[in-house]
């Protein structure tokens, strides 16, 4: 026998172990400095460039960065430009400084604090950063009072910490314990009862099915049973994939992913047996599967295998389409074997559905 492992998903209960685990957290630190610089008559600028000073204080380090505007650009090629660059300065005395990771940015503003967009250098060769624009763009902007505000920011990262800390990790029992049953199970651990069925063997644990179900454990406890005597059952109105689908439940207490195509039959042995909440799923199952052609199926294998929810859900359908449905072969069927059924169904119309109702009873 090898039946196959079901994925089992359990939620994790507050009971479970614990174990130490390390993790690390790196945090880059940064700082940030901010400066404004306002030039006022800057059309009138003959310099080829103007420069000021930003400075960022750490201890006994300072760090400072030139900005320099060039009304005129930097150089032939783009006169009709005007550039604003930023650099680091390295101190004087210091052939080489440490290599430190900052982001700039520029914005440029007129003398009603309108911002002015500017164009960023995507690599520019002789600066850190670089943003420009034309000349004939900006002045219409900043006449007549003829004033720019130059604003730059500078995120500085001046330290990278790393810290390892231990945390209790919670380990899931529950999801531990089923992961055991299933693979005594899978394994025919220490088996002690054989279950036929289909002309196969099925081997299992005697206490674990009269643990999960009321049903085997009168089979099993009582000693003059044959199941007992003999530590063997015959299940003979079961289909072996079924019974094997509903031992998966009983050893690891959740269905399969999939169930739709033996949900009906699984019903019945969850009914059979007793095993509650495997019979609930499976209810949940086929009311997610009802359709025209397989309603009436539904209505009748939830009546009579004490299925409450699926039965209800199945008359509901069967009221919101009754012309529909009364031409089914599954209707024949009711009609035939299960005349009470059409009873509860047309007494459970409205009467302001009196016409579907003559509907059926006419088709009755």
């Amino acid at each position: 026998m090898e039946p196959s492992a079901t994925d089992l998903n359990v939620p994790i209960d507050s009971s479970a172990l614990h174990h130490m685990a390390h993790s690390s957290q790196t945090e880059i630190k940064v700082e940030n400095v901010t400066h404004s610089w306002t030039v006022k008559n800057f059309s009138h600028c003959y310099q080829e460039y103007l420069e000021n000073f930003v400075h960022l204080n750490r201890g006994d380090e300072q760090l400072t960065w030139s900005i320099k505007i060039y009304p005129k650009g930097n150089g032939e090629n783009n006169k009709d430009f005007v550039f604003l660059c930023l650099n680091r300065v390295i101190p004087t005395g210091i052939s080489k400084s440490p290599k430190i990771g900052f982001k700039s940015r520029f914005m440029l503003r007129s003398a009603e604090n309108k911002e002015i967009e500017m164009r960023i250098h995507p690599n520019p060769s002789h600066s850190d950063y670089v943003s420009y624009i034309k000349r004939d763009v900006l002045f219409p902007q900043i006449l007549p009072r003829d004033l720019i505000i130059v604003q730059v920011e500078i995120d500085v990262a001046v330290e990278t910490i790393t810290t390892t800390t231990e945390q209790l990790v919670a380990v899931n029992c529950e999801q531990q314990l089923v992961d055991d049953y299933m693979r005594i199970f899978r394994d025919d651990v220490l088996t002690d009862f054989s279950i036929r069925v289909g002309g196969r063997e099925v081997r299992a644990h005697r206490a674990i099915l009269a643990a999960r179900s009321p049903v085997f454990s009168a089979m099993l406890m009582h000693t003059d049973t044959n199941e007992s005597k003999n530590s063997e059952m015959t299940i003979p109105d079961l289909d072996y994939e079924v019974v094997v689908e509903m031992l998966n439940y009983i050893y690891g207490g959740r269905c399969g992913k999939d169930i739709n195509h033996i949900a009906s039959d699984l019903l019945i042995a969850a009914d059979k047996y007793r095993l509650e909440e495997l019979k609930a799923h499976c209810e949940k199952t086929l009311m997610e599967q009802l359709s025209i052609e397989n309603v009436c199926e539904m209505l009748i294998l939830g009546d009579m295998y004490g299925a409450p929810r699926l039965r209800k859900r199945a008359v509901q359908f069967i009221l919101q389409r009754p012309k529909h449905i009364t031409n089914t072969q599954g209707w024949d069927a009711i009609l035939k074997d299960h005349p009470q059924l059409v009873t509860d169904i047309v007494n459970q119309f409205d009467k302001g559905t009196s016409t579907s109702s003559v509907d059926i009873a006419s088709s009755s």
